[in-house]
């Protein structure tokens, strides 16, 4: 029945199609075949042609009259056919189509109109090359996006840089206008309409402080530097917004016992450490209950440390929350810090894990300590930046012979800004203080070669040394000297050294005095 088709509608099912009389003789044959083998002509034989693969030709046509599977191999050229012999009386019609190879694949050779309308091989053929175009794309997509994530951040580094020394130069001349509004009224206090004058100068530049803490918000100060931070004040200054946390329904109790002592973390690193805490503590408590935060000075830890290991001895600031609320099992205590794990139908697992990881990477501990029904008490261990009592008292007496003993107080003061200088000199002399006023970290040397000093206050964003380099080779050469730095921007490149005080521009005076003061 397939020969009453022409050789037309034959070559448009089968383009590489073939018809074979009983003696293997070629009768007919698709265009496709025509294209690719142009040696092949009507009246050869087809085994000259082509190689049959795993068939006895002399056995071809040997009592057969059904459908049997072929597959032939042209002996020139690349072209390999598969499909299905077809028999009848007057010969074979080898109803066969091309059968893709990688090579053909890659070099194009093969066209759609090599094969028929809905040939499954071009429908599996354009499907892998689809896929393939897919693949290449999101590839070429993923590249572009990583180089666009590289120049982004990029911008966004160079962004943060700027906006940190924009901020710093601000906060320079906030801190000139505060330094003289302070002159203004330590002369001219009791004069009504100057003192005014001066309140309200402050009372802008103190607005012009809030601007450029957006821009150190903007360069990632807050979250990147790790500065000595006076622990208490950092609660004390953020306790309306703990309150809120916890919420209305919780007693809330804060006792602050750690004074002055600092440790060298990231601000809003802890921060976000005691928030995770007091939802924790908050969520506990769904009835109502009582939060105790209190912070004090501890030497060594309580427990051993969180890996199992023995704590490192030293002096640490201890934070102590403790709840009322439900407590926690011998299961859930065990399991409490690892990530993603969470007892909360709503939890992420996240909140404590987080905790013990800004515990550890800033040399402390955090461990629990619960029992079911009983509440849950956490303890955050940080290590204090300044010295023990001990070794101050060892160093002091160590270092005697090189610490100023004339009876003067005698500072080393470091300041780029003329009157900011000018300013700061007037108020510390005023106090009482021996001050050497340097304009650059070359005249901090040479200061530092000719006397001693109990105290280098200085800058730190200056041109040629900054205030860190400074205090290093001061340390060296005068071990027994205290330091001092301020600046409104710290770069990744200054890191700070336990023992050194901070001060963040603009300068308030009287904390100023106050970090002074603790320093003899």
């Amino acid at each position: 029945m397939l020969l009453t088709f022409s050789d037309q509608q034959i070559a448009s099912l089968l383009p590489a199609y073939l018809h074979v009389d009983r003696s293997m003789i070629i009768t007919a044959m698709g265009p496709a075949v025509r294209d690719h083998l142009p040696d092949i002509r009507i009246g050869m034989r087809c085994t000259d042609a082509f190689d049959f693969v795993h068939m006895d030709m002399d056995q071809f046509f040997d009592g057969t009259q059904d459908v049997k599977p072929v597959r032939l191999i042209a002996r020139r050229g690349t072209m390999s056919l598969f499909g299905a012999a077809v028999f009848h009386e007057h010969g074979c019609l080898l109803a066969v189509r091309h059968a893709l190879s990688e090579e053909s694949m890659n070099s194009g050779s093969l066209h759609l109109s090599d094969f028929g309308h809905g040939d499954p091989v071009v429908l599996s053929t354009m499907l892998i090359s689809l896929q393939r175009a897919m693949l290449e794309e999101s590839q070429a997509t993923a590249i572009e996006l990583a180089a666009e994530r590289e120049r982004n951040a990029k911008v966004l580094e160079r962004t943060s840089r700027v906006a940190g020394y924009l901020g710093h130069d601000f906060n320079n001349l906030l801190s000139i206008i505060r330094l003289n509004t302070d002159r203004l009224l330590r002369k001219f206090g009791d004069d009504e309409k100057i003192s005014n004058l001066a309140h309200i100068i402050q009372e802008t530049a103190a607005r012009g402080s809030d601007i450029t803490q957006s821009l150190m918000t903007l360069s990632q100060q807050q979250t990147d530097t790790l500065l000595p931070i006076t622990i208490d004040d950092l609660i004390r200054g953020n306790d309306t917004f703990l309150n809120t946390v916890v919420g209305a329904g919780i007693e809330f109790d804060i006792d602050l016992q750690a004074g002055t002592a600092e440790s060298v973390i990231s601000y809003n690193g802890l921060l976000n450490c005691i928030i995770n805490l007091l939802i924790n503590a908050r969520e506990a408590m769904p009835h109502g209950g009582r939060i105790a935060l209190s912070t004090s000075i501890t030497r060594g830890l309580v427990t051993s440390r969180s890996d199992g290991s023995d704590p490192e001895p030293g002096a640490y600031v201890a934070i102590r929350i403790a709840d009322s609320g439900s407590g926690m099992s011998e299961a859930l205590l065990s399991r409490a810090f690892e990530p993603l794990f969470s007892s909360k139908p709503n939890g992420t697992g996240l909140g404590l894990a987080s905790v013990r990881d800004f515990a550890v990477e800033m040399g402390g501990d955090v461990w629990l300590e619960s029992q079911a029904g009983e509440g849950t008490t956490v303890y955050l261990h940080l290590p204090l930046a300044n010295p023990s009592a001990e070794a101050q008292k060892e160093n002091e007496v160590g270092q005697s012979a090189q610490a100023p003993d004339d009876g003067a107080r005698r500072i080393l003061l470091v300041e780029d800004e003329p009157y900011a200088l000018e300013a700061l000199a007037e108020m510390l002399e005023a106090e009482g203080y021996s001050v050497t006023p340097c304009e650059s970290g070359d005249q901090a040397m040479r200061a530092l070669e000719q006397q001693s000093y109990h105290l280098l206050l200085t800058d730190i964003v200056m041109p040629g040394q900054d205030g860190t380099e400074i205090a290093r080779q001061a340390n060296l050469g005068q071990p027994s000297i205290k330091t001092i730095l301020m600046s409104g921007y710290v770069p990744d490149s200054a890191s700070l050294e336990p023992g050194w005080m901070f001060l963040r521009k603009p300068t308030d005076s009287n904390e100023l005095l106050r970090l002074i003061a603790s320093a003899f």
